[in-house]
């Protein structure tokens, strides 16, 4: 989930309110696309659950804002988390895919639109053990190759503590008119992602799998103390420790793939 994007998201609602009612074009077409792709090239390779949210989850509200929350596991590769907000002042998608039994990144796509405005900012983690292993590298590379394949504008991006371990993101911004191109990557990133893992080998020693589910502990902590755009306004709306649950409970899912000992 990226730290720049919710200061996109409600910098945008004073703008929006503004102009509503002039032109409100509905976003359903492009975000059932997404969500459906998400989906179901999961469900080609792997069996996908839905998890029911926990009862403090039920209810939740950001700055007055109810969100849509659907999570699953993917057997076999771990969390997914998928957020949406659909209101006459904007709209936007939150996809986060988060593996714990593989060498493989983690995978997360945001989707903002404003009347004819759409941004869309993927980014691949490498909260990996091996990140120089060569198959781990010749992902990311297929990752940038697809990314550099969108031709949107690009929108300048601020230095973060976790661009060392980002090695692969685009953030970009286009109108109605790249509906098509931003589907298209999102795709295309996926299943780069689901090709890899079908090329990794599962991670079968208890040292390999806590190596991985520590390192991605220890992103979503280092997320939650050292923040980010995104993570202040979480904790700004919901507090620190129900950020915490938030984080941990549904959208990276560390609460839900603690490895047996």
């Amino acid at each position: 989930m990226n730290c720049q994007f919710f200061i996109i998201l409600f910098s945008v609602i004073f703008l929006v309110c503004r102009s509503y009612g002039k032109t409100h074009k509905p976003s359903i077409d492009l975000f059932s696309s997404i969500e459906t792709i998400g989906i179901n090239t999961l469900k080609e390779r792997y069996p996908v659950l839905e998890r029911p949210l926990p009862d403090d989850l039920k209810n939740l509200t950001l700055n007055g804002m109810a969100p849509t929350l659907k999570h699953y596991e993917v057997v076999g590769v771990g969390n997914l988390a998928i957020m949406g907000f659909d209101t006459p002042m904007f709209q936007m998608l939150t996809y986060v895919l988060t593996p714990f039994y593989k060498n493989i990144p983690l995978f997360s796509t945001d989707f903002i639109l404003n009347n004819d405005h759409r941004t869309v900012i993927n980014e691949i983690y490498s909260v990996v053990d091996k990140p120089n292993d060569k198959l781990f590298k010749k992902s990311i590379k297929e990752f940038k190759k697809n990314m550099d394949s969108c031709k949107l504008i690009d929108v300048p991006v601020q230095p973060s503590w976790y661009d060392e371990i980002r090695p692969a993101y685009i953030n970009k911004s286009g109108t109605s008119d790249d509906d098509f191109a931003i589907v298209d990557v999102f795709k295309r990133n996926l299943k780069t992602l689901v090709k890899f893992e079908k090329l990794n080998k599962y991670l079968n020693t208890v040292k390999d799998r806590v190596a991985k589910y520590d390192i991605t502990l220890n992103y979503v902590d280092r997320l939650i103390e050292s923040g980010g755009v995104s993570t202040n306004l979480f904790k700004a709306a919901l507090g620190v420790e129900k950020t915490k649950d938030f984080f941990h409970k549904f959208f990276f899912g560390t609460d839900c793939f603690k490895p047996s000992y």
